[in-house]
């Protein structure tokens, strides 16, 4: 048993949370997953891992330090948060809530929603950063937003059709190509619908940074 019967709390070694919206998991009662370096800060709030992935090479804890569990994981060809990923599927993890995704490197931003995509058939994963919340969408799904909120839809492939209505602009069956036509629209009500033949990423920018 790996003790994880709700949604898991994977802190990955970026920005690490300062918006309250990206510091509210952290008031929630999940098992906690950080990624090496990540453990580091979140000791700082006084905070400890129940479990800790990766190569260890951005941790300064030494091992005498280590408490709970810690998973070496050397593999240099596969970046630690797709470890991860790969340790909470293969221990039956569904539900996962991920922090420090961004903000310091762009690439690894980039990096690491591509890793969302890929993993969307095996985890529902809801990235939380300190400008927005992310998640993937495929197929038909209703998004709770608020009035006002700045929305972007960006496609992880070439999607051949997709419906969004419920935004200030909506597109009916069209398709869409990886690119900026979809940023920047703005929900109308409280909630929103895609339907989507293809994987696409959903940005809910929060509200009052907007």
């Amino acid at each position: 048993m790996n003790g994880f019967k709700n949604t898991a709390l994977v802190i990955a070694n970026g920005e690490f949370p300062y918006h309250k919206s990206a510091l509210s998991p952290l008031k929630q009662n999940w098992k906690i997953i950080c990624i090496d370096g990540a453990t580091d800060k979140l000791k700082v709030l006084g905070k400890e891992p129940d479990i800790v992935i990766g190569d260890f090479d951005s941790t300064k804890i030494q091992k005498t330090e280590r408490t709970n569990l810690w998973i070496e994981t050397p593999n240099q060809n596969k970046t630690d948060l797709e470890k991860t990923f790969e340790w909470c599927v293969k221990n039956q993890i569904k539900e996962i809530v991920l922090l420090g995704a961004g903000g310091q490197r762009e690439d690894h931003l980039l990096g690491n929603l591509f890793l969302v995509s890929k993993f969307y058939n095996d985890l529902n994963i809801e990235v939380v950063t300190n400008y927005s919340k992310i998640i993937c969408v495929s197929g038909s799904k209703v998004i709770k937003a608020q009035p006002g909120q700045n929305i972007s839809i960006i496609a992880s492939e070439v999607v051949d059709n997709i419906k969004i209505i419920g935004l200030k602009y909506s597109l009916i069956n069209k398709k869409l190509f990886p690119s900026s036509i979809a940023i920047s629209n703005k929900a109308i009500s409280s909630q929103f619908e895609i339907e989507s033949t293809g994987k696409v990423f959903v940005f809910l920018n929060h509200i009052d940074i907007e």
